[in-house]
């Protein structure tokens, strides 16, 4: 009992000791983690994946500004007309966000954030029922050479992380602000991200 009492009391003073980042310090952050992605006409979650890089200028005790580049596997699946469909569509996200670490003193590493994201398409394609093609090549058989799948997307991305000796847990949600399509309805992708990181100290 002893053994578990002093286990617990230094768990707490570690937590409790934990050194906030430096005030002007800058850390590099890989990141690797799962998405849970959804469009406004599909009617089932999309299980993809993400993983890249970020940097994290700390500007006070409370304060950072982060930067990172993500490759992202987003979309949505359907089934309503009897057949699965996958709506695949993979991006290069680049989140900016404001980090605040609300109580530095109290609750060390734990961060509310948001920012803006823009993203860039790399490719999109649709399956059904195992069968996969191109978008621009499904439309183009479908007989709507004038509809286009847009090639940037711009999200609002909320959300809290926790770091724990270097290690980072984040989780956010990524509002959808720009249609799918150009000209076509209201169609925007909305994700879920979880991910878990590794912060190193950078030296200019």
């Amino acid at each position: 009992m002893k053994k578990i009492f002093l286990a617990v009391v230094a768990l707490f003073v570690s937590v409790v000791m934990y050194a906030q980042r430096e005030e002007g310090s800058v850390t590099v952050q890989p990141r690797v983690g799962v998405n849970f992605s959804s469009l406004t006409d599909y009617n089932r979650t999309k299980f993809g994946y993400t993983f890249g890089m970020e940097v994290e200028f700390q500007m006070t005790d409370m304060l950072s500004l982060s930067g990172a580049i993500l490759y992202s596997d987003q979309g949505a699946k359907d089934n309503s007309e009897g057949k699965e469909e996958i709506f695949d569509i993979d991006y290069a996200n680049i989140p900016i966000m404001l980090n605040c670490y609300v109580a530095p003193e109290v609750l060390p590493g734990f961060a509310i954030k948001a920012g803006v994201q823009p993203a860039f398409r790399t490719k999109a394609s649709v399956r059904v029922d195992g069968a996969k093609i191109d978008v621009d090549e499904l439309f183009y058989l479908l007989g709507l050479p004038d509809t286009e799948l847009s090639k940037f997307m711009f999200s609002v991305p909320v959300g809290l992380s926790y770091e724990y000796n270097n290690i980072v847990f984040d989780a956010r949600y990524n509002f959808g602000i720009t249609d799918l399509f150009k000209g076509e309805g209201k169609m925007r992708n909305n994700v879920v991200q979880l991910t878990l990181g590794y912060k190193f100290d950078a030296e200019f």
